[in-house]
């Protein structure tokens, strides 16, 4: 048997980190694209156009290369059909109790105080919304279960690749690149008829699978001590050339930059290519800076941690709810996503410290059951490492 593999608590900062930021975004995103009258001003906001343009731009996808990397580890660990069953339980639970709750909550919300119609899910009045990700998360934890684990065996140059050495990584971003041109094509494809959001679900399935299966590859190939603190001088230049192109073709930022929202054909392309290697780097980028941040257990970071799932299950209600009175302060818009921002994180907090109160309400929205009182109940899908 493998010898246990060692706890890298920045992975756990991290996991919380990527989650949390999506906060802000979705504040903004809800205020800009489904709200009615939409909130220009906030779009034409540099400081919130480029906070959404750069945090989009690799949170999504370092959360899924995290998710790749501890499937591939718990998989190991207690085996194919144990690992199945838990995260049955630890993702398919507040899938399910979440979109029959929140989901049937904001899709009412969102005509009644945002005043622009949310589309159905499955046919029914449900939002998915931002609970997209646990649906593709399960999605990758089913393809993965399919493979034979002995069937991937990364070689040598696939782990110098992944690490940023040599010519091989300049393949790997080739690679990632086309994938990005995949996405482009997918985006071609006629829709699925009067189900728009399960169209975006497949798509977001496919054009994520990049990073989840980088992060099995990581693991697989044992590098994650590496990779997860990667200390090369390839990254930040990296970043830099790539993000020139990118910020301008992005449509979060383009109307703060005086531009239409959507760039030309050779724009949408070109930020295609860029959009998956620049990830690939932020993320590498975001990961090292925690490691050299967080070195050990930290009783706030534990806390976010422990409630980062509920806290970002809930958050997009209390967005709905604040974000009309935000936006009616007599202040600029900065000041007012700020304001909402905040609150909309003080009040999902709040709600992550109720339902953690109770057995089922623990079980439904975390995964888990309540611990005793001098516990912290991890309400995150925790990889029992």
């Amino acid at each position: 048997m493998a010898a246990p593999a060692p706890r890298l608590h920045h992975l756990d900062a991290a996991r919380a980190l990527l989650l949390l930021l999506g906060l802000p975004f979705h504040v903004a995103t809800k205020a800009i694209f489904e709200s009615e009258p939409a909130a220009t001003h906030f779009q034409q906001s540099l400081l919130i156009g480029g906070w959404a343009s750069v945090t989009h731009a690799f949170r999504m996808f370092a959360f899924f290369m995290l998710a790749g990397y501890f499937a591939g580890m718990i998989r190991e660990r207690k085996g194919t059909r144990a690992w199945i069953v838990e995260r049955t339980r630890r993702l398919g639970l507040p899938f399910v109790a979440s979109l029959l709750t929140l989901g049937a909550l904001q899709f009412q919300l969102q005509e009644a105080l945002l005043h622009k119609a949310s589309p159905h899910f499955l046919g029914l009045p449900l939002a998915l919304d931002h609970l997209w990700f646990l649906a593709i998360l399960l999605g990758f934890c089913a393809v993965y279960a399919a493979i034979p684990a002995n069937r991937i065996a990364p070689g040598e140059r696939t782990r110098r690749a992944m690490l940023l050495q040599g010519p091989q990584s300049i393949v790997l971003l080739a690679l990632l690149a086309l994938w990005g041109l995949v996405r482009y094509a997918a985006e071609l494809i006629p829709p699925i008829p009067d189900a728009p959001i399960e169209t975006l679900l497949w798509q977001q399935f496919l054009f994520h699978a990049a990073g989840f299966a980088l992060g099995v590859t990581a693991w697989h190939a044992r590098i994650g001590e590496e990779i997860f603190a990667l200390r090369s001088r390839w990254i930040v230049p990296g970043i830099a050339l790539l993000l020139i192109p990118y910020l301008p073709l992005d449509p979060l930022l383009r109307p703060a930059l005086g531009k239409e929202i959507y760039p030309d054909l050779t724009g949408a392309l070109t930020l295609r290519i860029i959009e998956l290697p620049l990830a690939f780097l932020m993320s590498l980028a975001t990961f090292r800076l925690l490691a050299w941040a967080v070195r050990g257990p930290n009783r706030i970071v534990s806390f976010f941690v422990n409630g980062a799932l509920a806290i970002y299950l809930f958050h997009l209600v209390w967005a709905m709810l604040v974000l009309p009175q935000a936006r009616a302060l007599p202040l600029p818009p900065d000041a007012q996503w700020i304001i909402a921002s905040g609150a909309v994180l003080l009040l999902a907090i709040a709600s992550y410290l109720v339902v953690r109160t109770t057995n089922l309400t623990s079980v439904l929205f975390c995964g888990a059951p309540r611990r005793a009182k001098s516990q912290v109940l991890p309400c995150f899908p925790q990889q029992n490492r």
